[in-house]
């Protein structure tokens, strides 16, 4: 296992890699901050909203989102 001195943010910061301020977001809607992905530093992308992958970030690590419930019509 690799050890660092300094902790990931500021390191991806130091080589250019550090997101720009978020901006004010109206309450309720999700936002990058709280995404799995933005907080594990796995995204690409620099947004100003949430992109279509947004996984909320919680306890129980990365939860796969709710499937819809399969409807069987009958013919």
């Amino acid at each position: 296992m690799i050890e660092v001195e300094r902790p990931p943010d500021e390191i991806a910061e130091a080589l250019g890699l550090a997101r720009r301020a978020p901006k004010r977001r109206r309450k309720g809607g999700p936002t990058c901050e709280e995404c799995f992905f933005h907080r594990h530093m796995l995204c690409a992308l620099d947004l100003d909203e949430p992109c279509s992958t947004f996984r909320p970030d919680g306890p129980s690590g990365l939860v796969p989102p709710r499937q819809p419930p399969l409807l069987i019509r009958e013919t």
